[in-house]
């Protein structure tokens, strides 16, 4: 991406940062803050939110890496200031970084307007949730005003069952790896005593092949002794 020629202000004063920059900035870190299960962001990660910042085109100075991340570490400073005071906090960026880095809450995909993507075990129990009863509307608009509407009971069952069905595949998959084990060192013993086998053969050939050159060369000896 082609960066933008603007006027380089070092140090990266945070009074050069407007309101909307600032905006910018913090909804593009959030983003992949949050991508990042609230880790630390990598380099290209911070060249990216510059480039954003940059594209705001609103007039200010172009901003580097440094300054971004500089910026970012100065609004973490000031939110935890305005989190310490005993009242309110009418900083306009305050709840949105309460969000982030806050206590976790469940608006942290409504601050930056992305959808999330459901859990797996919540989806396995909606698909493995039983067929739902027939119920007044009283029951209905009761559940729905308590929040439960995703039947605990039904929920923990299927969580069971899907940790001991993992649990025997666990299992099944290290007594066959045990058994592989023993397998290959019954086939390495067994080559082993082949190859004892054939060493001694091989030896005992020998042993009977000097023992018949050696009678060959007596019958010889006493051959020319009595020729002589």
């Amino acid at each position: 991406m082609e960066r933008p020629t603007r006027p380089y202000a070092p140090g990266g004063r945070d009074d050069c940062w407007s309101d909307d920059a600032t905006s910018v900035l913090i909804t593009a870190w959030g983003d992949r803050y949050l991508r990042l299960n609230r880790g630390n962001l990598r380099q290209k990660d911070w060249t990216e939110v510059a480039d954003a910042v940059n594209s705001l085109r609103d007039g200010a100075v172009y901003k580097t890496d440094g300054q971004c991340k500089n910026r970012i570490d100065t609004l973490k400073k000031k939110f935890k200031l305005e989190k310490s005071k005993s009242f309110p906090s009418s900083w306009i960026f305050y709840d949105t970084l309460d969000s982030l880095i806050g206590v976790p809450s469940s608006s942290n995909a409504a601050v930056l307007n992305r959808p999330t993507k459901q859990p797996l075990t919540l989806a396995l129990t909606l698909r493995a949730a039983d067929p739902p009863s027939p119920e007044s509307d009283d029951d209905v608009e009761e559940e729905e005003e308590g929040g439960v509407g995703l039947g605990g009971g039904a929920a923990c069952r299927e969580l069971a069952r899907a940790i001991l069905k993992f649990g025997e595949i666990y299992e099944r998959m290290e007594r066959s790896k045990q058994d592989q084990e023993v397998e290959l060192e019954k086939q390495r013993m067994a080559f082993t005593k082949e190859l004892e086998v054939e060493r001694l053969n091989m030896f005992m050939d020998a042993q009977l092949e000097l023992e018949k050159m050696r009678k060959k060369r007596t019958k010889y000896s006493h051959s020319s002794g009595k020729k002589l």
